[in-house]
């Protein structure tokens, strides 16, 4: 795949909507962020930083499914080389849904980068891009997703962010959350599958909002549902 800069007309469009809808800025509940460190090498380093004093273990799983679906969002549609972007990680994710999410699951090996991908402990340096995710809260159901994507970042980048975030969430996970997390991503990827347009703004958060409650409900784990926040 030919490595281009992300197109990133899709995030000031979002952030437009909402100030028109807000009339200012959002005024949210910051509640988790992803911090996403890679370079030339296709090297990734991943950390998490806890906004809110009362943040549940869910958060970690709404944070990879909004950050799936933003990345989705943030491929230019009418742009043919975004699109294959975009189909392609959406292969990625299937196969970790048919393979299933495990405790010791291997994401960029399931994915097929694991020869090109590889993560690190500590922040590379080979011209590093930071990527940085952060989710808010707006209600007892609804989250909101802004990333801070740089302008020297590829669209193969992008692409490996999501897989990296979902591998590195398993450290945050007990076996409720990994249930739900596998829940949730084959309900998300089962949505785009049925033809629901993945660059439209409605799906943005609806999307990965009613992939996590039908989750909660077929989910076996009754105490993981009265974690919303």
């Amino acid at each position: 795949m030919e490595e281009r800069p992300l197109n990133v007309w899709q995030e000031e469009f979002a952030m437009g909507l909402l100030k028109k809808l807000f009339g200012r800025e959002p005024s949210l509940t910051k509640l988790l962020s992803a911090r996403i460190v890679t370079d030339e090498d296709h090297s990734y380093f991943v950390s998490f930083s806890k906004h809110h004093p009362k943040l549940q273990m869910p958060e970690f799983v709404r944070i990879v499914l909004h950050y799936y679906a933003k990345v989705l969002f943030s491929f230019d549609p009418y742009d043919s080389e975004m699109r294959r972007s975009a189909a392609m990680l959406k292969r990625m994710m299937r196969s970790v849904v048919v393979k299933g999410i495990e405790r010791d699951s291997n994401f960029l090996k399931v994915a097929n980068i694991d020869d090109v991908a590889t993560m690190v402990s500590t922040p590379p340096a080979n011209v590093p891009r930071e990527i940085v995710g952060t989710l808010f809260f707006v209600d007892a159901i609804q989250r909101h997703m802004t990333t801070e994507i740089p302008r020297n970042a590829y669209a193969q980048h992008i692409v490996f962010s999501v897989i990296v975030l979902l591998q590195a969430s398993l450290r945050e996970l007990d076996e409720e959350g990994i249930d739900v997390l596998n829940r949730s991503l084959a309900n998300m990827n089962e949505t785009y599958d049925s033809g629901v347009s993945y660059f439209d703004m409605e799906s943005l958060t609806v999307v990965p909002t009613e992939a996590y409650l039908a989750a909660l409900k077929s989910s076996p784990y009754l105490p993981f549902r009265t974690r919303i926040f």
